[in-house]
């Protein structure tokens, strides 16, 4: 009886190996195509949507100039421990029809020194596109008190561009993460009464 569980252990052993290997393989190409999997968005009740309201148009803008918080580290408990942080400076176009140009972003240090410019000349941003800037986890040159300056400017009015940072950390077992939004130091706003209604154009207007 003793020389028949080795071989049980051995066969089930394989089993289960030959059952991890197969859940490792990648993915078919073709499962990119399959239709996504139910979601709960499947069990509420359909509707007819009411009659198509313009509504008012939303404030809009031909530049800004923004100012959004960093953190290249924070401190925990004290201020003798810190951790570092990676930053993530996110910039959204988010006019459906119109794009916006970046014409700086400059990053600045706790004490308001000048430590990078990110932008050697103007780049354009496409509708509803998006672009980033990192600045990595062992940069922190900026300190708690880092931040960008954006500027950008749009040849026709447009909603203003989501810009935020996120800062994140993984260290020590321990994730940490959050956002800060940017805060407008000038703008060039439009007001809403001079804007027609019909040119604010929904992405399914977009050509």
């Amino acid at each position: 009886m003793s020389s028949v569980w080795p071989r049980v252990l051995v066969v089930v052993g394989s089993v289960f190996l030959v059952a991890f290997l197969g859940a490792c393989e990648s993915p078919d190409p073709a499962d990119a195509n399959v239709e996504p999997p139910p979601s709960h968005l499947d069990s509420l009740s359909t509707t007819v949507p009411p009659p198509a309201d313009p509504g008012t148009p939303p404030a809009l803008v031909r530049s800004q100039t923004l100012y959004v918080p960093a953190y290249s580290h924070i401190y925990l408990r004290d201020a003798r421990r810190s951790t570092n942080l990676a930053t993530t400076l996110s910039i959204r176009n988010t006019s459906t029809n119109v794009p916006i140009t970046l014409s700086a972003i400059d990053y600045y240090d706790s004490n308001g020194e000048h430590v990078r410019a990110h932008l050697d000349t103007t780049r354009a941003l496409g509708p509803l596109a998006s672009t980033y800037v990192v600045v990595e986890v062992d940069d922190i040159r900026g300190g708690v008190g880092a931040n960008f300056i954006v500027r950008w400017q749009a040849e026709a009015p447009v909603p203003p561009p989501v810009v935020e940072t996120v800062m994140i950390t993984g260290a020590n077992t321990q994730g940490i993460s959050f956002r800060s939004t940017a805060r407008v130091l000038r703008e060039d706003r439009v007001p809403a009464t001079a804007v027609p209604a019909d040119s604010v154009v929904s992405p399914d207007e977009r050509p």
